[in-house]
């Protein structure tokens, strides 16, 4: 049988349709793939965040003697993981200056879905040391932070795409400190009259 390019164009044509079919399921599957390993990221995230701010919000009437200063201990140590694990799945705003000398991984402007997990980092490693007032002020930012990574999280998870453009965007390099200043007198005198409660309860 001779072979011409007659008969030759419709098995090139099975064959090319057959590598797109594979590449795009290719790359569907990878994407899939990453989407399950961020959200498995984002829950073990939201677990570590919500027991943080429940605790800081119940006191120690509501838990037994040491529970909450052990439970804070090894939320310092998740959260801090939690945030290199992060920054496998979103990388930093590159920045020309900021961060230059640090390696690579670290340069420019982290993800602003990280931010609320460091501020939480930072919430469990002062509270120890930390009076009253301040206290109040850590229990509304814990609160504020969960709900802020849970909205960006949702938004990441429920797409198509692998990475929201608004995902992608460089943090603000939120601090406990300047979210503490923020928050307005109602809030706190709010906080102060379920804490005075509690503690009459």
């Amino acid at each position: 049988m001779e072979l011409t390019w007659g008969s030759l164009i419709p098995a090139i044509g099975v064959i090319i349709t057959a590598g797109g079919v594979y590449l795009a399921w290719r790359s569907a599957r990878e994407r899939q793939l990453r989407l399950d390993d961020v959200l498995e990221w984002s829950n073990e995230v939201i677990r570590s965040m919500q027991t943080l701010y429940l605790m800081l919000l119940l006191g120690d009437r509501s838990f037994e003697a040491g529970e909450i200063a052990a439970a804070l201990k090894k939320i310092i140590v998740d959260t801090s993981v939690l945030v290199e694990q992060g920054r496998m799945y979103f990388k930093n705003e590159p920045d020309p200056v900021h961060g230059k000398e640090k390696p690579e991984a670290y340069r420019g402007y982290r993800a602003e879905i990280l931010d609320p997990i460091v501020v939480a980092h930072q919430i469990a490693c002062q509270w120890e040391t930390a009076d009253e007032s301040k206290r109040r002020r850590m229990t509304l930012v814990a609160e504020d932070c969960v709900r802020r990574f849970v909205s960006m999280a949702q938004k990441e998870v429920g797409r198509g795409e692998t990475q929201s453009r608004e995902m992608a965007k460089g943090g603000k390099g939120d601090t406990l400190e300047l979210l503490m200043k923020d928050l307005s007198p109602d809030r706190l005198e709010r906080i102060g009259k379920r804490a005075k409660r509690t503690t009459q309860a």
